[in-house]
């Protein structure tokens, strides 16, 4: 849209007498500033949003070095103008993708099938809720002591409920599969970048990622390009490089002999690496493609410039009372990353 089109510095001025004129300017000013922003594709609830992003507005946090805009949680004024901006963000995000959110939405049939418990999430809530730690005020929900990541208990009791796989291509197809799931649960929420998954299925992911990552020997060298490919998408998060060269290094030994086709347990069997048109495992209304919670454009030209933006804001103060979603819009990467960044800080 043609923001820079729009003469912000007026626009501020008489969006100040819509919210605060006397009796009679209101309504004149409200119809004024219609008309200024309409041409453009953009409504009333979008203004604070625009005047926003422009710097205007006295209850607004300054922008920082890099041009960043830290948020004080502790401050009302910042906190309304936090949710301003995020408010107008949402809706113009929803209606720029309305086609994406009504095929999602009909693909499964409703809204609300969209967000119910598949049957391998049930299975593996059901497998991990023995152990499910005592609520602790102020602090996440955590199973045998982890919030993140699975112990081995829990993953010997996920695999009893749905067996693992036992080779990269089939851990990295049912990846694929939860990613999916999650990304048709956001756009369906209007890219809120929430917790789609429920405490198994999100377990059940971060155990996958870890089996393509390192976990699970290359059995040829297409297993080592799928793991390399791996690391390289996952933008920095998923970066092992001692686990390919163990890989080259045992697969030079043995001469570099290829193995015949190989059929592996998990989720499902009939899938073929992410991307693939037909792909569907598990939920049947999931389809492994194109990620639909693409990174935002970002000024980082890198994966590895957002990776360190991502580190050094979780560094400062400011940082560690910000958001996922907002730590992940200015760096130019998704929440999911800066979560999985922040929980292997903390490790």
């Amino acid at each position: 849209m043609a923001q820079s089109s729009i003469n912000l510095e007026r626009l501020a001025k008489v969006w100040a007498l819509a919210e605060g004129g006397r009796e009679g300017e209101t309504d004149a000013a409200r119809t004024r500033a219609a008309a200024m922003i309409e041409p453009y594709g953009y409504v009333l609830d979008d203004i604070p949003g625009l005047l926003a992003d422009a710097g205007f507005g006295d209850d607004l946090p300054q922008p920082g070095p890099g041009g960043l805009r830290f948020y004080d949680m502790g401050n009302p004024a910042h906190m309304r103008a936090y949710q301003r901006e995020h408010d107008a963000k949402r809706r113009r995000w929803m209606r720029d993708n309305a086609d994406r959110i009504a095929e999602v939405i009909a693909r499964y049939g409703s809204e609300e099938a969209v967000f119910a418990p598949t049957a391998e999430e049930k299975a593996l809530d059901a497998a991990i809720e023995p152990f499910r730690d005592p609520k602790q005020a102020g602090h996440a929900t955590s199973f045998d002591g982890s919030t993140y990541l699975p112990t081995p208990r829990m993953v010997d009791a996920m695999g009893a409920a749905i067996p693992w796989p036992d080779t990269i291509p089939a851990a990295l197809a049912e990846h694929a599969v939860w990613e999916a799931l999650w990304s048709d649960r956001n756009t369906a929420d209007g890219n809120e970048q929430g917790e789609y998954l429920s405490h198994g299925g999100d377990f059940r992911r971060s155990h996958l990622a870890a089996m393509v990552e390192k976990l699970i020997p290359a059995q040829d060298l297409s297993d080592v390009i799928i793991r390399l490919r791996f690391h390289l998408d996952s933008q920095g998060l998923y970066d092992d490089p001692q686990a390919v060269l163990t890989d080259l290094e045992r697969l030079q030994a043995a001469g570099f002999g290829a193995s015949e086709t190989r059929d592996s347990p998990g989720l499902s069997l009939d899938v073929d690496i992410p991307g693939n048109e037909g792909d569907k495992v598990g939920n049947p209304h999931v389809c492994a493609g194109p990620n639909l919670d693409a990174p935002p454009p970002s000024r980082l030209n890198t994966a590895g410039q957002r990776r360190a933006e991502v580190k050094r804001i979780l560094a400062t103060q400011e940082g560690r009372s910000m958001s996922l979603r907002e730590i992940a819009a200015r760096a130019g990467v998704s929440p999911s990353t800066v979560l999985n960044i922040r929980r292997r800080m903390a490790a």
